[in-house]
């Protein structure tokens, strides 16, 4: 997250509460409207988790249906990006037929970052139907931060539209974040700052007559909170990115905003009353999108076909069943906040299954990183199928495989390793996308701490706490570490130059894979290779 999005003043800040869902009495001339979203599905086209258990774009489908029809005339839907990456699904046939199915279900779908991993022509190959057999696709597709000049997307992709519902004239634009790490150079260069972006398009509805501005935003919920709060004109934030699930609206700078979670797993549902051109909130809730709710059946023929397409697709074979290892407890990305342990237990499987996979190929490798920014859903406890891994560990395509990242091996001076470490710890405060997990690694840092603001310079990294295989770092010594090959292009972009490097041409998700299966029952859970200071006395800390 880039530091504009923390720059915002503190009085803001201060002025956040999180609202109730409850009844406000009827105004003048007022008017109802309900809005359905869902956000950062990535793919998750079939339901999944034990006995089949949560999600599934087929549920989604009824429980939309159910919802509109019980909210009458006044009601729209949106998603809030990242449809794409995340699944076997994706890697197959790189969202066409999701899309499709989505014309369906949602009003409009603002683009998420992991729309454009595959780069601009193959989006606009999509988009225009080139890429599939059914047309182009037709649900509107909004982004007002992006500069489609001179490029295939510019008919396809618009920087907001209005919706007529019941009475109301609805305004909708959309913004993704714009932070480098997360595209290609390419990307990076076409996208704008979102709020000024935001800012303009809802200047331009308003002044086209709209009663209330969406803005549907895959900027993550505290840029949304702190900084598109801040935004004039805009009444609703549909949010994305950071995966959460807020249970109630938040109401930031006069704004209602709100995010429903990941992976397809619950269905927001707001309604606003809208009069005298202000949006109040009536209620809000989040519905489970699990085995409770029927599969549309329009749909599932389809599902069955697609699923059909993989597992008889020789790359792939049966990822959805054949067990591949014994989960015994959940393996999460994510740490809990009030404890020091910034080690993952899905962290600590992924890079484990690093460092020690290259070395069964022969590849040097003294520790492995991996970013949290790379892992996304966790591992459920149970049996694990090759789609679980996939969803673990889904990002990069390679387009003869079908699968991810491949892995590089990079030999570095114990000082750069030292500067990474403390460039990875900027925004730790903030979020975990940058932040690391090791194997062969453990060290401390403080999040009290400033963060450094020169490459190089240690602020928040404790140096005397970190060890490689048990002994103090050298900073002049030289490591070999087991990365992924955009985590290795990241070093090189930050200046991190390697003495060496080695592309062993091994996948991520086959390491993995191969790891579990050689473990057969998994137990992973946090252990304290990375500790943060803030959460216990200097004493307490291992």
């Amino acid at each position: 997250m880039s530091r504009r999005a923390f720059s915002v003043l503190l009085a803001a800040a201060l002025g956040i509460f999180t609202l109730s869902a409850v009844t406000i009495p009827g105004y003048a001339q007022s008017s109802t409207l309900t809005i359905l979203h869902v956000n950062d599905t990535h793919s998750t086209l079939f339901p999944f988790g034990p006995h089949a258990q949560f999600g599934g774009i087929a549920r989604m489908a009824t429980l939309i249906k159910e919802r509109r029809a019980a909210a009458g005339a006044s009601v729209l839907a949106f998603h809030a990006g990242d449809v794409f990456v995340g699944t076997f699904e994706f890697n197959k046939y790189l969202g066409y037929p999701e899309l499709k199915i989505t014309e369906g279900l949602y009003d409009a779908l603002g683009l998420g970052n992991h729309e454009f991993d595959l780069g601009f022509e193959p989006l606009a190959g999509i988009l225009s139907g080139a890429m599939g057999n059914q047309g182009p696709v037709a649900v509107p597709i909004l982004c007002a931060n992006l500069d489609t000049t001179d490029l295939p997307l510019a008919a396809l992709v618009q920087k907001r539209i209005k919706k007529k519902v019941g009475g109301l004239t609805v305004g909708i634009t959309a913004v993704v974040n714009a932070e480098p790490q997360n595209y290609s150079s390419e990307v990076a260069a076409r996208l704008s700052d979102p709020y000024q972006a935001a800012g303009v398009q809802a200047a331009t509805l308003r002044g086209q007559g709209c009663q209330v501005v969406v803005c549907i935003s895959h900027l993550g919920k505290t840029a949304d909170v702190m900084g598109l709060s801040q935004v004039p004109g805009i009444d609703i934030v549909i949010g994305g990115h950071s995966h959460d699930a807020l249970p109630q609206p938040i109401a930031a700078g006069g704004k209602v905003i709100v995010q429903a979670g990941e992976f397809g797993k619950f269905l927001g549902e707001l309604k606003v009353e809208v009069a005298g051109g202000t949006a109040k909130l009536v209620s809000y809730a989040l519905y489970p999108v699990n085995r409770d709710v029927q599969e549309d059946a329009t749909l599932v023929p389809l599902l069955n076909a697609l699923r059909d397409g993989i597992v008889n697709d020789p790359r792939f074979g049966p990822v959805y069943t054949k067990l591949v290892a014994w989960a015994e407890r959940d393996l999460d990305r994510r740490w809990v906040e009030a404890e020091p342990e910034r080690d993952t237990g899905l962290g600590n499987l992924v890079t484990d299954a690093l460092r020690k996979g290259v070395h069964g190929y022969g590849f040097p490798a003294d520790i492995s990183l991996e970013a949290n920014g790379y892992l996304a859903a966790k591992i459920l406890a149970g049996k694990v199928v090759g789609n679980d891994i996939m969803r673990a560990v889904p990002y990069g395509y390679d387009q003869a495989s079908g699968l991810g990242f491949k892995v590089h091996c990079v030999l570095i001076a114990g000082a750069q390793l030292l500067a990474g470490l403390e460039y990875s710890l900027t925004y730790v405060e903030y979020t975990d996308e940058i932040s690391m997990q090791v194997s062969g690694l453990t060290f401390r840092y403080d999040s009290r701490n400033p963060p450094s603001s020169q490459l190089g310079q240690l602020s928040r990294l404790d140096p005397t706490s970190v060890f490689i295989q048990g002994q103090p770092v050298d900073p002049q010594g030289l490591y070999w570490v087991a990365l992924n090959e955009q985590l290795y292009k990241s070093l090189v972009t930050l200046g991190l130059q390697p003495f060496n490097h080695i592309e062993t041409g091994l996948f991520e998700y086959n390491l993995v894979k191969s790891f579990m299966q050689k473990l057969n029952q998994v137990d992973y859970e946090p252990e304290g290779r990375i500790l943060d200071r803030k959460y216990k006395a200097a004493g307490d800390m291992r």
